[in-house]
Order: C-alpha cells, then sequence, then structure tokens
C-alpha cells in the first residue's frame, strides 16, 4: 500500500485513525494529526518515528482547503509549525505544504496575520549563492539578481520545525533546521534556502489576505491583525506618475520664467544723462501709462574707489509721494600681489506700482557720501511694465515641495520596508 497507488484514504497504522489521501505520488511522508505517527508513504506507510500528540499551531487554514492561485487549483496537504530564536526573542509561524498535479508541491504561510506563497526556483544560478559569512564581510547590502529584477540583503534566519502534520515531499523531523538569506525585491522576497538536505532557491509574495480567506471559505479575522509586511505594496496617489511630471515641470518653467522676468526691464520711459554731484538735486519728469505692473527706477554712476547715498522721491500727478527710497552705491577696485580685485556696484534700484497713470515727478538728491567737487555723475532710468518674478518663484517652490512629496512617498515606503532588516551600518 502507497500514496502511488491513487488511495483517498487510509488508517494510520499506529493508531488506526482515518487519513486523507490528498498529495499525489511524491509523498514521502505522511504525519498522524491524531497520534503523532510519522509514516513511510513509499513503504506501505510504516511507522518511521512518533512525534506524539502535539497542539496545533494557530490558523485558520487546515488540511483539505483548496485555494486559487494564478488560475491553478492547489490542496493543502501538510501543515508545518515553524519556529526562531535570536536574541533572546522567539517568532513562531506556519507553512503549510500544497500540491497541485500540475505545478507540483509550494508553501502556504501564516504569519502575522498575513499569507504569503513561496515556491522554489529550479532557474537560479546558484554560482551567485550567497552566505551568511558573504553577508558578514560585505560593507554594503549585498544584492542578487533573478529574471531582471533586483534584490537587496534583508535578513538571515535560522529555523526550526516544532509541529507537523499530514503529508510532504520529504520525511520531515521536529527541531530539523535551515538557514535561509532572504533578499528583498520589488515585488517578491528571494531566499536562498540550506537545509542538511540541499541548498535552493525559494520565491516568495505576499497574497491578498481578504481573497485567500473568501477563495479558502475561513473568516479574514481568523487570521488576527494584520502587521506590517516588507512585501506590502506601494500605494501610489491616482495619476501619480503624471502628477510628478507635471509638478517638477511646473517648478522647472516657473523658475525659468522668475529669471526672464528678473532681466526683463520693461519699457523705459525716462534715461537722464549723468549729473555730477554738484548739479544735484534734480527733478525729472516722465510718463506713466500702465499702472498694473511694476515700474522700476535704476541709478547709474561712473564712481571709481568711493561711494555715495543717494535719496530718491517720486511723486504722482497730484504731486503727492508715491515712493520714497535712498539707495548706497559704492564701487572699489585695485591690484595686489598682480592680481586684480573689485567690490561693490556701481548700480542700484528699486521697484515700485503706479497709483494711477500720466505725469510723475522723480526727485534726485545726494543723502551722504561724496562732496561737490568729486567728479563721479549719476543717471536716472525709469521703466514701466516690469514683470515681477516673486509669485514665480513662489510658484516654483510651491510645484517643487509637491514634487518632493509624491517622490518622497515611494521613496518613504521603501525606507519602512526595509525598517525590519538585520543588516546595520558601522559607523
Amino acid at each position: 500500500m502507497s500514496a502511488a497507488h491513487g488511495l483517498s484514504s487510509i488508517n494510520c497504522t499506529s493508531c488506526g485513525a482515518g487519513l486523507s489521501v490528498l498529495g499525489g505520488g511524491r509523498v514521502q511522508s505522511h504525519v498522524c494529526g491524531y497520534c503523532g505517527a510519522v509514516l513511510d508513504t513509499q513503504d506501505n506507510y510504516k511507522i518511521l518515528d512518533n512525534i506524539g500528540k502535539r497542539d496545533h499551531p494557530a490558523s485558520p487554514i487546515t488540511i483539505g482547503m483548496t485555494l486559487k492561485y494564478e488560475g491553478v487549483e492547489f490542496t493543502v496537504i501538510g501543515t508545518l509549525g515553524i519556529m526562531e530564536r535570536y536574541g533572546g526573542r522567539t517568532w513562531r509561524w506556519v507553512e503549510h505544504q500544497v500540491f497541485s498535479p500540475t505545478h507540483g508541491y509550494l508553501w502556504l504561510n501564516v504569519e502575522n496575520g498575513q499569507i504569503t506563497f513561496t515556491r522554489k526556483v529550479r532557474d537560479y544560478n546558484m554560482g551567485h549563492w550567497l552566505s551568511p559569512s558573504t553577508v558578514e564581510r560585505a560593507e554594503t547590502p549585498p544584492r542578487r539578481s533573478y529574471k531582471g529584477q533586483v534584490y537587496k540583503y534583508y535578513e538571515t534566519s535560522v529555523t526550526q520545525i516544532e509541529f507537523m502534520e499530514g503529508e510532504f515531499n520529504w520525511v520531515p523531523k521536529l527541531g530539523e533546521k535551515k538557514q535561509v538569506v532572504s533578499l528583498l525585491g520589488p515585488d517578491a522576497m528571494l531566499g536562498l534556502v540550506k537545509s542538511s538536505r540541499e541548498r535552493e532557491a525559494e520565491l516568495t509574495k505576499l497574497m491578498d489576505r481578504d481573497a485567500v480567506a473568501k477563495d479558502m471559505g475561513f473568516d479574514v479575522g481568523a487570521l488576527g491583525p494584520a502587521q506590517k509586511h516588507p512585501l506590502q505594496p506601494y500605494k501610489a496617489m491616482a495619476e501619480e506618475g503624471l502628477l510628478r511630471k507635471v509638478l517638477a515641470w511646473t517648478a522647472i518653467a516657473s523658475i525659468v520664467l522668475g529669471l526672464l522676468f528678473m532681466i526683463m526691464g520693461g519699457r523705459t520711459v525716462l534715461d537722464t544723462p549723468r549729473a555730477t554731484l554738484a548739479e544735484l538735486p534734480e527733478s525729472y519728469s516722465f510718463e506713466v501709462t500702465n499702472r498694473s505692473q511694476l515700474s522700476r527706477v535704476r541709478l547709474e554712476s561712473n564712481l571709481q574707489n568711493a561711494w555715495g547715498v543717494f535719496a530718491v522721491e517720486v511723486l504722482g500727478p497730484d504731486g503727492n509721494p508715491v515712493v520714497a527710497a535712498q539707495r548706497a552705491i559704492s564701487y572699489y577696485s585695485g591690484s595686489s600681489g598682480g592680481e586684480s580685485w573689485s567690490e561693490g556696484s556701481r548700480n542700484a534700484s528699486f521697484r515700485f506700482r503706479p497709483e494711477a497713470t500720466g505725469t510723475h515727478t522723480i526727485r534726485l538728491e545726494r543723502a551722504e557720501g561724496g562732496n561737490a567737487a568729486d567728479s563721479f555723475s549719476v543717471s536716472v532710468r525709469v521703466s514701466q511694465g516690469k514683470p515681477t518674478a516673486f509669485w514665480m518663484f513662489v510658484l516654483a517652490a510651491i510645484a517643487g515641495l509637491g514634487w518632493l512629496y509624491v517622490a518622497g512617498r515611494r521613496a518613504m515606503h521603501n525606507s519602512v520596508r526595509f525598517a525590519g532588516s538585520d543588516w546595520h551600518d558601522e559607523d
């Protein structure tokens, strides 16, 4: 009598309890859930061992349940309780072996309220194996590639079996250990597994727990609260890619326009000849036809190794002051050690918004610095329709912050994904 004979059930050769046969001809062992006998399915269900009656680990998934995954129906045939100890802490979870006549033996895992699906990958390049000792010697988290995806080192664990029930495609033993080096990819975990029997590569994906519960027929609440999982998918905003591009181009365009507005001087309505200090104060008239945009007053001088402070007052058509300002101009230059140097500027400017159109008057006088005998002179240029760059830079800042927020959401998500990694950069 063996599993290859197409039986649907057998009686335990130890206690006589009825056991379902679900796992196909490659099943090598069957652990009785009633007495704990470990039976050899390839040798007339001969008793190999007995683990005794043990407490079943918490999982709403039971042997015999079925699940459709990527269009393939799998049946749960076995259950393992897995434990890991490290640094004085203990973690436990449940791994269910599942079987499909067309796709063989895979694993459905329940841990921290989440469900993952694990399959062996036979086409991984074992020449790129990663051992814990290699990880220890690495200065940065090691990376490996599989099918065009890059996987970054996440953790190393040593697990052991503390419960088993049902059918398996090998003969498990209580306390059996395996070493797993896990690497996290965009949507899957690559596990490099070393046991006493062999080395294997596995790929694990996170499943939708609500969909699994509905498909398998149990209450999703039986899984308990779902804790954060490194494979948790990123929840993108609506049209996030388009939004990121729009914000980036808005920020760039706003900066370019702002710089252009700063360069643009508007239309010149007054350009006086230079007046010496002895000729000041002077008054000049100019016509304002655009009061919806800024006007700019620019003082230009030819001073050299000197300074001066000039008072400027603009009067509106009604003779009342529109704006009054003082601007300092200083310019010094020379040479030292064979090198020329200069500091300061020969020009100064300010902007104002006219209150009305019509003839305006600007009065220029020396407030401080220089004296009437100095040879330098000053001219006044007034332009109107000067575009303001301020709001362009405000828009650029808002768009830039928006882009940082949108782009930062994904970066933050990736950072959170690796929060549970055991890799620590050394200072």
